[in-house]
């Protein structure tokens, strides 16, 4: 039987400098597999610090894992349609029969009603941007977040819900059944931006900042003197309260896991490690055009320390940072006399030189 350690393992390979989170996270997905009454889970954190990226690695290590197909019905839901069809009264169903759907796709005509019974009561789902369902905005009721936690409820709570499962019977057909919730895994993700600005103002309000100085890596291995504040070390549930999610809502969930900011070094990694980083994705693009891209170490730890600065866009910043670089390149590299021929062919090679002349030339 496979171990929480065996999946933080797996998960690892996705998700980079978010090791207590994913430690967190092996675990809920292990009480998942073997049945255990473990709670759902919510994971906070800035934009571009992995939430979705924790998500789609979950997604990818049950596609990928065998043995576990019952519990590979995943779905993805973004809160603002949850928050939307609330007021119709449908997106309890909707969630159900997304799930059912994406059963029905995965076992084709193997879909007997007891399988597509087991692959829905065993799905996970990711509910995006959990956050605007907040029950009120700027000390005012939100009608429509109040309705979407209300409704979420039902299936938060292991309840029995019908649902119409098609299933294969010598062609396609349907019944109603009832499902219970108890063994879906909901992993819920928010940014829960004016929560950080709250539990600040709370933490330092009348005792300055003379705790909150830390040293921080900065790309190249040297530390620097900075006033950082984690909001997870800091975080109570009245702040969540206090931000609009209600009690009955938040104590559906199990684990509340708080992703922290990336560092330089972190982005580093991002930029060039894990699955879909730019830089080999940019180098498979110049290597289209028959030109080999370079970058230099110095290069890339000044682009890592730019986007590092703007810490509450985590990797997104990583994303803007480098695309306003290279975006001088793809047009016409050529073009820009800065692509060397060598006995090895064409080779385009940046330098610290070039990246500072771009990002401090457009400011």
């Amino acid at each position: 039987m496979i171990e929480p350690k065996d999946i933080l393992k797996d998960l690892g390979k996705d998700v980079i400098a978010q090791d207590h989170a994913l430690k967190e996270m092996s675990v809920a997905i292990y009480k998942h597999l073997i049945g255990h009454s473990a709670g759902n889970v919510l994971l906070i954190g800035n934009s571009g610090t992995g939430k979705t990226t924790i998500m789609k690695a979950a997604e990818r290590f049950f596609r990928e894992t065998k043995g576990f197909e019952k519990f590979s019905t995943i779905i993805r839901v973004n809160a603002n349609v949850v928050a939307d069809l609330a007021a119709r009264g449908s997106q309890t169903n909707m969630i159900l029969d997304r799930l059912a759907q994406t059963a029905r796709q995965a076992l084709g005509e193997k879909a007997t009603l007891e399988k597509m019974r087991d692959y829905v009561s065993h799905g996970i789902v990711n509910l995006d941007e959990v956050d605007k369902i907040r029950a009120s905005v700027g000390g005012e009721p939100n009608v429509k977040g109040i309705v979407a936690q209300d409704s979420l409820l039902t299936l938060l709570e292991n309840e029995n819900v019908v649902v119409e499962l098609p299933y294969f019977d010598n062609g396609w057909t349907s019944k109603s059944v009832p499902i219970n919730t108890q063994h879906i895994l909901f992993v819920a993700g928010g940014a829960f931006e004016e929560l950080y600005n709250m539990v600040y103002d709370r933490v330092t309000e009348g005792s300055g900042l003379t705790n909150l100085w830390r040293l921080i890596p900065k790309a190249d291995g040297t530390l620097e003197r900075r006033v950082v504040f984690r909001m997870g070390d800091h975080m109570r549930f009245e702040d969540l309260f206090r931000y609009g999610m209600t009690p009955q809502f938040i104590a559906r969930f199990d684990g509340v896991i708080m992703l922290h900011d990336l560092t330089a070094p972190d982005l580093i990694r991002i930029f060039t490690e894990i699955p879909g980083a730019l830089f080999p994705i940019a180098k498979s693009f110049f290597a289209h055009n028959g030109i080999e891209l370079k970058i230099t170490p110095e290069a890339m730890r000044f682009i890592a320390d730019r986007a590092a600065e703007q810490h509450r866009l985590g990797a997104r910043a990583l994303r803007e940072v480098f695309g306003r670089i290279i975006k001088h390149y793809e047009f016409d590299p050529r073009g820009t006399g800065e692509v060397k021929q060598t006995p090895e062919g064409e080779v385009l090679e940046i330098t610290r030189d070039a990246v500072k002349l771009a990002l401090d030339g457009e400011e």
